[in-house]
């Protein structure tokens, strides 16, 4: 678990670094598609694991009492990069 949680933290620190002049919510062919793997299996009516919440701070999701709200922050981050790719 601990070595997982440092690869979060690199990941964070490493692709905040990187794309200062695209949009804030640009997310790397790499970082997207495993947002599109963790949404696949994520169920934010489940009690939320260490994992997962980091995981969703990791994408700028750090209030985690709203199943819903949740839901709608990644579905709208994974939209807003889907659409900036197709321009």
């Amino acid at each position: 678990m601990k070595q997982v949680v440092k690869e979060i933290h690199k990941r964070n620190i490493e692709s905040s670094s990187k794309h200062n002049e695209l949009p804030e919510f640009y997310l790397t062919d790499e970082l997207l598609q495993d947002l599109q793997d963790f949404c696949d299996v994520f169920n934010p009516y489940e009690e939320l694991s260490l994992e997962n919440k980091l995981r969703l701070q990791e994408y700028g999701i750090n209030d985690h009492d709203n199943p819903f709200e949740v839901t709608n922050k990644l579905l709208l981050l994974l939209e807003n990069n889907i659409q900036f790719r197709e321009k």
